[in-house]
């Protein structure tokens, strides 16, 4: 999704630029073509749209406790992504695009 380049750029510069780089630890995927939660009835995931991006996947698996360092957090956010991390049930290795003017999602449901 070209509309995700430029700000996901943006993000990682930052973090660089910051001396933060090292805080992306993994990279688990940005394009899978599947539906929110692999659920059958779902709505597409925004993975099946190229508008997430997995990070650090190992040390945040979905439904745990994420463990993702808040400044990684708050660069992501800064720059128009959403993180999972939040949810009632926590994925804290994604981080999702949202278009400027459309209201962020708050939950995984």
């Amino acid at each position: 999704n070209r509309a995700v380049f430029g700000p996901l750029i943006a993000a990682m510069n930052e973090l660089r630029k910051r001396g933060l780089a090292g805080l992306i630890h993994g990279y688990a995927g940005c394009f899978a073509s599947r539906t929110v939660m692999r659920r059958p009835n779902a709505p597409p995931s925004h993975h099946a749209w190229g508008a997430a991006v997995d990070i650090n996947a190992a040390q945040n698996p979905y439904g745990a406790q994420p463990h993702q360092d808040p400044r990684l957090v708050a660069v992501m956010r800064r720059h128009g992504f959403t993180w999972g991390g939040t949810w009632t049930v926590p994925d804290g290795m994604h981080f999702e695009y949202e278009l400027p003017g459309i209201a962020p999602r708050t939950d995984s449901a």
